[in-house]
């Protein structure tokens, strides 16, 4: 039964002592000074002759190569692969650019692949707050994007997704992997925030609806990196399982697994756009039908933006707001991730 009222920040507050409200609130600061620090970056000229970037990240650090992946994919000239693992992929050459993202600076994998990437003396680069990672970039006088968190008040990594993914769409533009002017960027954030207040009341909305439910994201085209992210952050800010498909792909198998079995708690979120070329937009539409002509619960929500950097980062702050309402109705501390906790340390014996 849903109890709690989402528009009282007062309680709000008793269940979010950590502040994963504030931090939500402040994706767009996050953003526009992540974008400002990484002005502040010249890479060697070697950087910039490179054919492939390996961005070596986990969980929330891992969200950039997912975005640019999908929102770039059409612009950029060398190939980005998320490397989510101890060792570096084998292609790892000298014409790669190993990235290092950890918001922390001390994730394991991450330092694992670190570690092979200076040996076998790779160009890198890192984003972090600082940890172990700034100091082997300072150590090796490296090049990196190392930034302060201070509109980050929860200090939940997972909550700096401002930081963290236009943080390595900053690096790709340093590089000249992509061109986006600063007016550009900096238009696309004001957008969110013009449309944070809807974006809010419309993630109370769809957090009322995905209550009590297998939250399932589908989207096409440049937002699939934002259905990977609102998967992640349904997991570890609601607590919910969630998971996500994308467009064209399930059209060609998943719409048969939803016959069975016929008791179903599954709820389908569709991310629509109206910047999905024409094709993506008939499929989305045809692939509603088809769910709910197997009667299963749908909502989609219409991504506002006028372009598809604005929609990409609007969809981001309306992901984070989503599973922190959804989290609150479970009466949840969103801040808490006890079985993630619970797993590092036995990993850790």
């Amino acid at each position: 039964m849903l109890m709690f009222d989402l528009k009282d920040l007062n309680a709000i507050r008793k269940l979010d002592p950590k502040n994963v409200y504030d931090s939500t609130e402040l994706f767009t600061k996050q953003c526009e000074q992540i974008w400002m620090d990484a002005k502040k970056i010249e890479f060697p000229q070697e950087y910039k002759a490179i054919n492939n970037v390996i961005l070596c990240g986990m969980g929330g650090s891992a969200y950039g190569g997912y975005v640019a992946q999908a929102l770039l994919k059409d612009k950029l000239p060398a190939f980005v692969y998320s490397n989510n693992d101890y060792h570096l992929p084998a292609f790892a050459n000298k014409k790669s650019l190993v990235v290092l993202s950890s918001y922390s600076g001390s994730t394991e994998e991450v330092l694992s692949c670190a570690k092979e990437a200076y040996e076998k003396d790779l160009l890198v680069t890192v984003v972090t707050n600082g940890g172990a990672l700034k100091k082997l970039i300072d150590d090796h006088n490296g090049t990196g994007l190392v930034f302060d968190p201070k509109f980050n008040p929860s200090g939940q990594p997972r909550l700096g997704t401002g930081y963290m993914v236009l943080g390595f769409i900053a690096l790709l533009n340093r590089l000249g992997l992509v061109s986006l002017s600063d007016e550009a960027v900096m238009a696309a954030v004001h957008e969110v925030k013009e449309n944070q207040q809807k974006v809010k009341e419309d993630a109370m909305t769809i957090a009322q609806k995905l209550f009590d439910t297998l939250p399932v994201i589908f989207s096409s085209d440049f937002l699939n990196g934002n259905a990977h992210i609102m998967r992640n952050q349904l997991n570890e800010t609601a607590k919910s399982f969630s998971a996500f498909e994308d467009v064209p792909e399930l059209n060609h198998h998943l719409m048969e697994g939803l016959q069975n079995p016929k008791e179903k708690k599954l709820h389908i979120l569709f991310l629509l756009s109206d910047l999905y070329d024409a094709i993506h937009k008939k499929r989305m539409k045809l692939t509603q039908d088809v769910v709910e002509k197997n009667h299963v619960e749908i909502s989609s929500y219409a991504v506002p933006g006028k372009t598809r950097l604005s929609q990409m980062l609007t969809t981001l702050s309306f992901g984070g707001y989503v599973s922190l309402y959804l989290a609150l109705l479970y009466g949840l501390d969103p801040s808490l991730i006890p079985w993630v906790d619970y797993f590092k340390e036995q990993l850790g014996k």
